[in-house]
């Protein structure tokens, strides 16, 4: 009887911190450009500089504003952006289905339980395999 009601406290309390790990992974991802791929792009009157954050160096790349780079550094811009919004659905969406099953498993609905799993199962590596698709496509506009 003591160890469910310590297992039902901690169940109760895994939503509050996913919901703490979303706010804080949102948070560096849009106002730090810290997730995978870190692209961030800054722009003067004259150049458009690409920034790629890894852990430990910065890789820059810079275009010249003309209208032979007009097209690359729109879809640049466009890709990161992309990028940016993948990343926080992708946290967002795979810490509601998380908590959904923490729910679910505390409801003791099986079949629900089993349904979820086997979604998340199927969409993860589908929703990574679009993601470096992304990041590969930056990668071939840097080049160019």
């Amino acid at each position: 009887m003591l160890n469910e009601k310590r297992t039902m406290k901690k169940l109760r309390l895994f939503p509050i911190f996913m919901v703490l790990f979303c706010l804080i992974a949102g948070i560096l991802a849009y106002f730090f450009n810290i997730y995978p791929g870190g692209y961030s792009i800054k722009e003067n009157s004259e150049e458009v500089t690409v920034i790629k954050k890894n852990f430990s160096e910065k890789e820059k790349y810079t275009f010249e504003i003309s209208e032979e780079n007009q097209i690359i550094i729109f879809l640049i811009k466009n890709d990161v952006k992309q990028l940016l919004t993948m990343w926080l659905v992708i946290i967002f969406s795979v810490s509601s289905l998380l908590i959904n099953l923490v729910n679910l498993l505390h409801l003791k609905d099986k079949n629900a339980f089993y349904i979820t799993s086997i979604l998340l199962i199927i969409l993860l590596p589908l929703v990574i395999y679009v993601y470096i698709g992304k990041l590969d496509h930056i990668e071939q506009l840097l080049e160019i």
